[in-house]
């Protein structure tokens, strides 16, 4: 064991693997308890107290076979003493014989209270029953851990001599599977405050340790430990269920990121300098624009707001081979010399170049009928002579959506900018890329941070993404742009209260935003049922 000055670190656990790692990571004990089994076989902790399997039994098959002769820490056994079959004291001596350190009360009846806590207090089956069971233990030689809630309880464990105290404040929330907690941090610190300075007065070799509740992380359990003076903590779900969710989840994500962060272009798809993505809707602009280059039509670029118009309208200069310049115009300031010149003379009248009219919906009438003039008979002056076709640029115009009044005035062809909500596939390639502009020391975006990305609405679209990465990639530690990194710079509003919560409600959005929310083929694509990804959409808010 850890001397007193040290916090002792106990890890609740069903499985060798765990078992091996707990104690690898530095643990000063394991508990064996049919809850840590469940949780392993994919149940929460609570169905421990469940009649589902004969718990003794049960939990010496798997720690006698997996963790026993594994470690080199002492490993309590989780002892049921609710049955009443069970000769204590004869179940206590095979315990010993097996090689257990130690015995601890759980499943315990302290997770029941009212009238059914009652009857089996009654029925001589409840809480008392286990307190008998660890004072026999201590009286064989065996070390002895007891759970207890309140103060009655913690007396009654004072009073059998039990060795280490702990005070347990629930079930585990967090993760996919925990139970919310109705007891808030500093309610618990200052309850174990309390208890463990009466425990002092009473008892004071007693080691005194918290578990449970809202205690889900390290600094949790350090603000609990340093308010209450306690000596140690237990951790079960937090030691084994909630990383290995975690993990596994952010294990997946990356096998899945990596996917889509090849950079090869999907074979169907044009090579468009400049344009970056391989979704079915980046597919199809590379392919309208393949199209249209090829033509000396004026193309009117439609789109959101920081959905790459000009970028888009880029593309198309150097896509057109045009040895030109490429001249962006503001229609919100007098564009009219600049574009006509003198006797027509003006940008339009050379050849290679490209002209781009951005904020297109702000054309004055009068400059909207000149271009038209220009457009349809390729001159600015009323009568052109026979058979000349005088050298004109590439007219392109940028123009929110809804642009189909303009360009059937001008006579363009229109080219849609999907938004970045419409092609999220993408965002990995285009979060890479615009990394890459950042400067040096590139930082790489963590699987769980590229899947918050994905999980936004991106109302300022590539522009946002943009001004946000550029942001944290000044902030990143190490190299690495985190998912907490990006929280906080979201803002409140798109923080989640739960990493675990977050993380799945991500990963549902991006499948059901790959799918158009069809949630049959959502389903198919996670590998679950319909049913389930309805529960689970309930569950994290998703229904609308």
């Amino acid at each position: 064991m850890a001397r007193r000055s040290e916090i002792l670190v106990g890890a609740a656990i069903g499985l060798g693997m765990t078992a091996r790692a707990a104690a690898d990571g530095g643990a000063d004990f394991l508990l064996a308890l049919n809850a840590g089994r469940l949780r392993v076989m994919g149940a929460p902790s609570l169905a421990a107290m469940l009649p589902i399997c004969d718990s003794n039994p049960f939990t010496d098959a798997f720690a006698r076979r997996e963790i026993l002769d594994r470690v080199a820490i002492p490993v309590f056994f989780g002892a049921a003493a609710c049955d009443p079959r069970i000769d204590l004291a004869a179940l206590l001596r095979r315990i010993r014989a097996a090689g257990y350190s130690g015995v601890t009360n759980f499943p315990t009846a302290i997770h029941h209270d009212g009238a059914f806590r009652a009857a089996l207090e009654g029925a001589g089956l409840g809480f008392a029953r286990e307190v008998e069971m660890l004072r026999l233990a201590r009286e064989l030689g065996l070390a002895t851990l007891g759970y207890a809630k309140t103060r009655a309880e913690v007396d009654a464990m004072l009073a059998a001599g039990v060795g280490h105290l702990c005070l347990n404040f629930g079930w585990n929330a967090g993760g996919s599977m925990g139970i919310p907690g109705g007891v808030p941090l500093e309610d618990a610190a200052e309850r174990a405050r309390r208890i463990f300075a009466h425990v002092r007065r009473v008892a004071r070799g007693t080691l005194c340790l918290v578990e449970g509740g809202p205690i889900v992380d390290p600094s949790h359990m350090i603000r609990v430990c340093d308010a209450s003076r306690a000596d140690g903590y237990v951790g079960g779900s937090t030691l084994d269920r909630l990383p290995l969710e975690m993990s596994v989840m952010q294990t997946t994500s990356a096998f899945k990121t990596a996917r889509l962060l090849r950079a090869e272009v999907v074979a169907d798809a044009p090579r468009i300098a400049g344009l970056i993505g391989r979704s079915q809707a980046a597919r199809a602009l590379a392919q309208r624009i393949a199209r249209l280059v090829a033509t000396d039509l004026p193309i009117l670029i439609e789109g959101e707001p920081g959905a790459g118009r000009t970028s888009v309208a880029r593309a198309i200069h150097v896509a057109s081979r045009r040895s030109g310049n490429l001249t962006l115009l503001d229609a919100r300031e007098d564009i009219a010399a600049r574009l006509f010149g003198e006797a027509g003379r003006g940008l339009l009248a050379l050849s290679q170049n490209t002209v781009v009219i951005e904020q297109a919906d702000a054309l004055a009438p009068t400059l909207r009928t000149r271009l038209a003039e220009w457009i349809d008979r390729g001159t600015f002056e009323r009568f052109a002579k026979p058979g000349e076709r005088p050298p004109r640029a590439r007219l392109l115009l940028t123009h929110p959506p809804g642009g189909e009044a303009l360009a059937r005035a001008l006579s363009a062809q229109r080219l849609v900018v999907p938004p970045l909500r419409e092609r999220m596939e993408d965002l990995p390639l285009l979060a890479r890329a615009m990394l890459g502009g950042a400067g040096r020391g590139v930082p790489t975006l963590e699987p769980a941070a590229l899947r918050l990305l994905m999980a936004q609405t991106w109302p300022g679209n590539l522009r946002e993404l943009q001004e946000l990465l550029l942001r944290a990639a000044t902030e990143a530690r190490d190299g690495r742009i985190d998912a907490a990194l990006l929280e906080r710079l979201l803002g409140p509003a798109t923080a989640a209260p739960d990493p675990q919560v977050m993380d799945e409600r991500a990963w549902i959005l991006d499948a059901l935003r790959r799918h158009r929310f069809r949630r049959g083929e959502t389903a198919a694509f996670l590998g679950i049922a319909r049913k389930t990804l309805y529960n689970r959409m309930r569950r994290l808010g998703l229904e609308t």
